[in-house]
């Protein structure tokens, strides 16, 4: 099996920081940035209150780096944006992020 270029290890070293976050919901976790900038982690989600299917977007408070996942379950309790929130909503919760892109 061929090595994981180093931006497929970026990703997946941010999908795992989310996963962890995720996974310890509703207790807080400290998991550290995967870009080691010293930052702290946020994870906003946005989707249907009905199903809490949605999207999330993991970011760094520091470096401003992060990543878009698509088509995850909300955990029940946590905070979300709706599909049909305003721009401005949206700018509100999320910052100017640089998202890394997903390894091909």
């Amino acid at each position: 099996m061929p090595e994981m270029p180093d931006a497929g290890r970026r990703w997946e070293a941010w999908f795992d920081a989310f996963t962890k976050i995720r996974d310890a919901w509703p207790e807080p976790i400290d998991v550290p940035c995967p870009d080691r900038d010293q930052g702290r982690l946020h994870i906003t989600y946005t989707g249907s209150p009905e199903t809490r299917i949605g999207f999330a977007t993991i970011w760094c408070d520091a470096g401003r780096n992060g990543i878009f996942l698509s088509r995850v379950g909300i955990p029940e309790g946590a905070e979300m944006l709706s599909f049909d929130a305003t721009p401005e909503e949206r700018a509100a919760v999320i910052p100017d992020i640089r998202l890394i892109p997903a390894a091909p």
